[in-house]
């Protein structure tokens, strides 16, 4: 046991030789405030013909107040077109209103953008006459009517105006302007020739690392909804992130979907997903060569693999915070929705087992997270707080860096307990394992990697392992980072955490990923321990192994 302890004094020294566990160092500012829009933005160099937008799915309601806004020039079979792709059908109540202008945009135009659902505007030839000067007029009230969920879309020179940034003409001298950020923290380019722009698109990206370069082909729109990015018509839409010292330039191009069983990475992009990786690229390398240690300094953690919960275990939560009569139990939901209703089961089932004080938190508002008291007020003086299932990059999304992360840490150092099963166990490690937004087959998620709430350090941990055939997208990630200990937990088993010591219990297996030991051809590179054994998470060794024995569901 003396040899055994000295190996663990001597790895978190190596581990972690700046920083003590649960030090909290996760910086709101890096990040978005707002990860998604509000509703619909659309916008399109050209197009044959507006109606192919009717396969974007536009959400206009059947009483929807629609200005259409057009450069003279604009003709009248392009204003057919409008009113056919937004009319509606015979038993519409949506009004188009109609609006031409010139030199100058008309000047009661922020009280029509206040009083409509949509905006529809189309710019024509070289250069459109209205540019961001005049339209910065308007910002507010565009962005006010995109808040309130509702539709601009862009069509002609003008729609490049509609990124954060964009070229004020053609060629790689062309000067860089702001634009209205309405497509966030991008640069469009509308007649886009793949190969031919994208050094000229990358140029832009260059000195401007935090900006999602965006190559729009001729005749083809992108929508923005939300947060997702498809294309219609005849093109495609190429996505680009600038190379660092540390990665390559990263590209995908998606084309307009074309059957129902095509893969989602063919035609959908997550915008926050390239945001995000835009930030992580211009931040310090992550996760770093010397990670912190995987120790609970105070408090437990219990880690849930998903598909049900180990016989006891809630009643070992709620033991652990204090019993009934003292626990102040916390839960927060996954979700992508803002509102989750006014109650939620998990809390029901507290209440039931006579737990005395016990609540819910959410938001998908991270200014809410970092300010809101009735966010902040009941993680002050928690005792317990269980993350629930779902997909674990909303959490990052919400509370990743903000004063509500922060106070979630502070429960363990009050001697409190964490748990969560599926994304509940996943964001408890501070690397975020398989947290890509569209769909959930890839274990590492450029932009999300960074967004685990750390409650253990130097870990990445995986669930549903088993029953999911996941052990070789494990290997793949320790493969790439193997300062960190890969952790994978099957369904219906935890892992219990205290200092370095875990605990398996349950009705699965717990499997570890040590790149410190060699890899054997033909040989498991992990181990899968079951029910009652336990690891050391900083020595990195099995100090209790069943194995051979019966099994049980031990605690």
């Amino acid at each position: 046991m003396l040899r055994l302890s000295l190996v663990a004094l001597a790895t978190v020294s190596a581990l972690a030789p700046l920083a003590p566990a649960q030090v909290f160092d996760e910086r709101f500012d890096d990040w978005p405030v707002r990860h998604r829009i509000g509703g619909v933005v659309a916008v399109a160099g050209s197009l044959d013909d507006v109606r192919a937008l009717g396969d974007a799915r536009l959400r206009l309601d059947e009483d929807a107040r629609v200005l259409l806004l057009l450069e003279k020039g604009v003709d009248e079979p392009r204003v057919r077109q409008y009113r056919e792709l937004l009319a509606g059908d015979d038993d519409s109540g949506r009004t188009l209103d109609v609006v031409r202008y010139g030199d100058s945009l008309p000047d009661d135009l922020v009280a029509r953008l206040a009083d409509c659902d949509a905006l529809c505007w189309e710019s024509v030839g070289a250069e459109s006459r209205i540019g961001v000067p005049a339209l910065a007029g308007v910002r507010d009230a565009l962005a006010g009517l995109v808040d309130r969920g509702g539709l601009v879309l862009a069509v002609g020179p003008g729609a490049r105006f509609l990124g954060h940034s964009h070229r004020t003409g053609d060629g790689p001298e062309a000067p860089v302007a702001p634009g209205l950020d309405l497509v966030p923290d991008t640069v469009i380019d509308t007649t886009y020739r793949g190969a031919e722009d994208r050094g000229e698109l990358l140029g832009v990206l260059a000195p401007r690392q935090r900006l999602v370069g965006v190559g729009l082909a001729p005749g083809t729109a992108l929508v923005l909804d939300r947060r997702r990015c498809r294309v219609v018509g005849k093109g495609t839409a190429e996505f680009l992130l600038m190379a660092n010292d540390r990665q390559p330039v990263r590209a995908q191009t998606i084309t307009p979907q074309r059957e129902r069983r095509q893969s989602p990475k063919e035609y959908l992009v997550d915008l926050t997903e390239w945001r995000r990786d835009a930030i992580d690229r211009t931040l310090e390398p992550f996760p770093p060569a010397e990670p912190y240690a995987p120790v609970v300094e105070n408090g437990t953690l219990l880690i849930v693999g998903g598909g049900g919960l180990p016989d006891g275990l809630i009643d070992r939560f709620i033991e652990l915070a204090g019993g009934t009569e003292e626990a102040r139990l916390v839960y927060v939901p996954c979700s992508e929705r803002g509102d989750v209703g006014a109650s939620q089961r998990t809390v029901e089932g507290w209440k039931q087992r006579g737990v005395k004080n016990a609540t819910f938190i959410h938001t998908k508002d991270r200014l809410r997270a970092n300010t809101d008291e009735e966010i902040l007020g009941p993680l002050r003086g928690a005792t317990g707080i269980w993350f629930g299932g779902g997909r674990q990059w909303n959490f990052a999304d919400s509370y990743y860096g903000t004063e509500a992360h922060r106070l979630m840490k502070d429960v363990l150092r009050r001697g409190g307990v964490i748990g969560g099963s599926s994304a509940g166990a996943s964001i408890q490690g501070r690397y975020l394992a398989r947290a890509t937004p569209i769909q959930n087959f890839e274990i590492m998620a450029p932009g999300y990697e960074r967004g685990g709430l750390g409650f253990l350090g130097g870990v990445a941990i995986d669930q549903h392992f088993t029953q999911r055939g996941r052990q070789k997208d494990m290997t793949q990630l320790v493969d790439r980072y193997p300062q960190l200990l890969g952790i994978g937990i099957d369904e219906t088993t935890a892992l219990v955490v205290t200092k370095s010591r875990a605990r398996v219990v349950g009705k699965g297996r717990v499997c570890f990923y040590d790149r410190r030991l060699p890899v054997v051809p033909g040989e498991l590179d992990h181990v899968a321990l079951p029910a009652g054994s336990e690891f050391d998470l900083v020595a990195r060794q099995v100090t209790v192994d069943t194995r051979g024995a019966a099994r049980g569901d031990g605690d």
